[in-house]
């Protein structure tokens, strides 16, 4: 055999190994590129996603988030608006973008808990299609009560409501809404009859709430005028208010342990860096813990908080078993 046979560049077993050592090679550079370029997180400009048009509290919410995170990562976090089908179509779209790091979406209850449940052909699974980054802020509905209702708090309204079955009539934004399941919860655990109208959204909700139409509404759209005291706001779903302290939460009006809020977090495409997961989420920590943001939101009943990853994950999971539950048992169809 040729002693110079293995530095033969058409020996085969030369090749092999030239050609092996080359793929080698540029992966260990294309490793130590992609590794640099997550130590450098971010060098550009984040998508974030709101799946519901401009002005409603989703969009008030993340802009406001997305103003300090900017400054603290050193790129803008530009705020996209993609609204439709009950946020679906903006969560659809997210969930289809590059898991890069350079793309979020703010979620809520209705498009990480209620969507799932109530649209069997969504085109995208929160736990399978999103890495959670961490939950960013949450809301109590208020519930409230016209004017002359002959009732000052909820517990009132629940003693009349079980001597009058069925005549007192509470308004919501629809079907399957956050203020419809709230009052279904209600109904079973406090035992009482109280009657569902229902309607397109929460504005025509609360016209005939202040017109005297209805009797009490399960609404956020009836906030500001709970808060000026042009109606009663008899009670909140979930912890107390800071911009209505007095106002008692419905677990406080003699349903024990009650418990349902509306919550917003952000989230990355599944298989997001790791890196680039951790460095937002730590950023947003801070954020939360600002004076300034939490004067800014609580002025709107919005309260500010923050997570780990896993707690997103488990909330997720653990109010998406709550509706399940209250939807079956109180057979609410979303149509």
């Amino acid at each position: 055999m040729n002693e110079y046979q293995d530095l033969d560049p058409m020996n085969p077993w030369t090749r092999r190994n030239w050609l092996g050592s080359v793929a080698a090679s540029a992966l260990t550079g294309l490793t130590t590129s992609t590794l640099l370029a997550q130590e450098n997180y971010p060098n550009r400009n984040i998508n974030l996603i709101v799946p519901y048009p401009p002005g409603g509290n989703n969009d008030i919410v993340a802009r406001a988030y997305a103003t300090p995170l900017s400054k603290a990562l050193g790129q803008a976090v530009v705020v996209d608006n993609k609204g439709g089908a009950a946020g679906a179509i903006g969560v659809g779209q997210a969930a289809k973008a590059a898991p890069d790091g350079y793309n979020m979406v703010i979620g809520d209850l209705g498009t990480l808990c209620i969507n799932p449940i109530a649209n069997p052909a969504l085109t995208y699974s929160p736990l399978r299609d999103f890495a959670p980054i961490s939950t960013i802020a949450s809301v109590s509905i208020v519930i409230t009560g016209r004017k002359d209702l002959p009732a000052n708090n909820l517990r009132e309204l629940l003693n009349l409501a079980k001597s009058n079955p069925g005549k007192f009539r509470c308004g919501t934004s629809g079907p399957g809404s956050i203020g419809h399941l709230s009052l279904e919860m209600i109904k079973s655990q406090a035992g009482v009859d109280l009657l569902h109208v229902p309607y397109k959204g929460g504005a025509p909700a609360l016209n005939d709430l202040l017109g005297g139409h209805i009797d009490i509404m399960i609404d956020g759209a009836a906030f500001n005028s709970a808060k000026s005291g042009l109606i009663k706001a008899l009670a909140v779903t979930g912890g107390r208010v800071a911009a209505m302290p007095d106002v008692p939460t419905v677990a406080e009006s003699g349903v024990t342990g009650f418990y349902f809020t509306n919550f917003w977090g952000f989230l990355m495409p599944a298989k997001a860096p790791a890196v680039a997961i951790g460095r937002v989420g730590k950023e947003i920590q801070k954020i939360a813990a600002s004076a300034e943001l939490r004067t800014q939101l609580e002025a709107g009943g919005i309260t500010v908080q923050s997570s780990t990853e896993q707690e997103f994950t488990d909330l997720m999971k653990k109010t998406s078993d709550q509706i399940s539950r209250i939807v079956k048992s109180a057979g609410i169809t979303f149509s």
